[in-house]
């Protein structure tokens, strides 16, 4: 009962079902790379409002893990446009080696 109740958490830990907050951004992707030491994650930075009009202005950059590997042509298609993009995307209270990131946000779907 106890490697029963041990493995449970275990993998209650791995699969992160404790999201916490969800939502939607918009703004233009300027980094995706393949990150990490013992398991790969695309790790993504994505730049919300600034520099429009040659302000000078910086924006907020968001920082986002790609979990879907169906989602990453989308992903590079977008930063290399460098066009706006609307994002959604959760983030979750436990997530292991699932992120380089330490705000634990992940991709739900690109547009």
């Amino acid at each position: 009962m106890k490697k029963v109740l041990l493995l449970l958490a275990i993998s209650t830990c791995l699969t992160g079902c404790w999201e916490r907050a969800n939502g939607e951004k918009v703004g233009v992707i300027v980094k995706c790379a393949s990150e990490g030491a013992f398991i790969k994650t695309y790790e993504c930075e994505m730049i919300r409002g600034g520099l429009s009009g040659a302000s000078g202005v910086m924006g907020q950059s968001f920082h986002f893990t790609v979990e879907n590997k169906n989602d990453i042509p989308l992903v590079d298609k977008a930063l290399a446009e460098q066009k706006e993009v609307h994002i959604k995307y959760h983030k979750e209270w436990i997530t292991m080696w699932r992120t380089e990131t330490s705000d634990n946000s992940f991709l739900d779907e690109i547009g």
